[in-house]
């Protein structure tokens, strides 16, 4: 009797400890989100009035999620267990894009993925990543093909990898970095746009 006893007892200890826990009120939540940036606007360039569109923008099934992906070899990922995108990549990229080539582009205008026939933009920016996602520095690598059009008739693009290292440690650091790089990508797709549209 004494041992079953014994043993309520310790149930008994363990369950009032976990309500004082509860007591104790929420713990913090330890999640992070992180958006991509568009840079400061520069010196603005000659306005060029045409209207662009950015899309289709695909993603590998393994950046298509809410964790943040980190590299760490050539066969190995790992998913951030409390870093997290604040929207779909896919629309946070088409977003920035949008934003960095209105800034590029003075006078310009944009139209939003998927249009209509009727209102479709001058020119329209493909984007095909294979790779967009940082090391265990915080570097990131993007790899992937830009292509434009206008209308069915493709006029530019090219495939690129680009090496943006991180600015410091953490994972602002690093989701800095990513926003460098497409960045670049962006500043190319303008200069293909500005040759395209004779400015």
């Amino acid at each position: 009797m004494r041992g079953r006893r014994g043993a309520r007892a310790k149930v008994a200890a363990a369950g009032a400890l976990a309500f004082a826990g509860c007591l104790g009120g929420p713990q913090a939540d330890p999640t992070a989100f992180f958006l991509l940036s568009s840079p400061p606007a520069g010196a603005a360039g000659t306005a060029v009035q045409v209207s662009f569109g950015v899309g289709p923008v695909m993603l590998p099934g393994y950046l298509d999620r809410p964790q943040i992906v980190t590299r760490l070899s050539d066969n190995e990922v790992a998913l951030a267990e409390v870093d997290r995108w604040a929207e779909p990549l896919a629309d946070n990229l088409v977003r920035t894009l949008e934003e960095n080539l209105a800034k590029l582009l003075p006078g310009s205008s944009s139209v939003r993925y998927p249009w209509y026939a009727t209102d479709a933009p001058d020119y329209a920016v493909a984007l095909d990543v294979r790779r967009f996602e940082a090391d265990a520095t915080g570097s990131v690598v993007l790899d992937a093909t830009w292509t434009l059009y206008r209308g069915e008739a493709r006029l530019d693009g090219r495939a690129l990898r680009l090496e943006e290292p991180a600015d410091g440690a953490g994972r602002a650091a690093s989701v800095a970095a990513h926003s460098r790089a497409l960045a670049e990508v962006s500043r190319e797709i303008a200069g293909a746009v500005r040759r395209a549209a004779g400015r």
